[in-house]
């Protein structure tokens, strides 16, 4: 991947700081970066293995998603409950040096039952949306999640739905509905950026891009 495409990310991560707060001394140190993925693609699931991981099309993405990401110093890694949300930002957090926590954490309870890969992504909706609400200022944060909770934890971050029967234009803030009855189900390559302010509920921005323009996965 060339130079340009692979710090697609850093270059976004400052125009966001600096557009927002263009006339504030300090201003951008308070900001929280929030950056969100949907995991990659999976192996079918089946009932006799429970757990689902990346397949080797979803590895492959992955590994692309750390050149992405490769100029960004993050300082906190999430990651839902599931195996491949995990996967997802492994190599991220890998090189950053950073564990991945996960929310709710695997093997944990929730309702009397262990939090497995079968458990309902929307269990993540709440804990994770509590810890990213809770990030200091200066903190950039890298959060793998799924269609049924991305859409969800950003409406619990302040991002506004759209109204009922409205599409969200581009470069508008706010999020189709808090389901995955409206997620693209078949884009694997979306990446949302959140700047939030925490002396405010509504973010200071929300960005949106894909990675890996025109990238097909190899044969292997």
């Amino acid at each position: 991947m060339e130079a340009s495409a692979r710090s697609v990310a850093a270059t976004v991560f400052v125009l966001a700081a600096v557009l927002a707060y263009p006339a504030a001394p300090g201003a951008q140190a308070q900001l929280v970066s929030i950056v969100i993925v949907r995991h990659p693609e999976t192996e079918p699931s089946r009932p006799a293995q429970p757990i689902i991981p990346l397949s080797s099309v979803g590895r492959q993405r992955a590994a692309l998603l750390v050149h992405t990401l490769e100029d960004v110093k993050f300082t906190h890694m999430f990651a839902s409950h599931t195996t491949r949300s995990r996967e997802a930002i492994e190599g991220v957090a890998a090189k950053n040096a950073l564990p991945v926590v996960q929310l709710p954490a695997p093997g944990s309870l929730l309702d009397g039952e262990r939090v497995t890969d079968q458990t309902t992504r929307r269990a993540a909706i709440e804990p994770m949306a509590a810890a990213l609400t809770q990030l200091p200022p200066g903190s950039i944060a890298l959060a793998g999640l799924n269609s049924e909770n991305i859409y969800a934890i950003l409406n619990k971050l302040g991002v506004p739905v759209a109204m009922e029967g409205q599409s969200c234009a581009k470069g508008t803030l706010c999020v189709p509905c808090t389901s995955n009855s409206c997620f693209p189900r078949d884009d694997f390559d979306r990446v949302w950026h959140l700047l939030r302010d925490s002396s405010r509920k509504e973010p200071v921005a929300l960005l949106e891009f894909r990675y890996g323009a025109g990238w097909r996965a190899s044969d292997r």
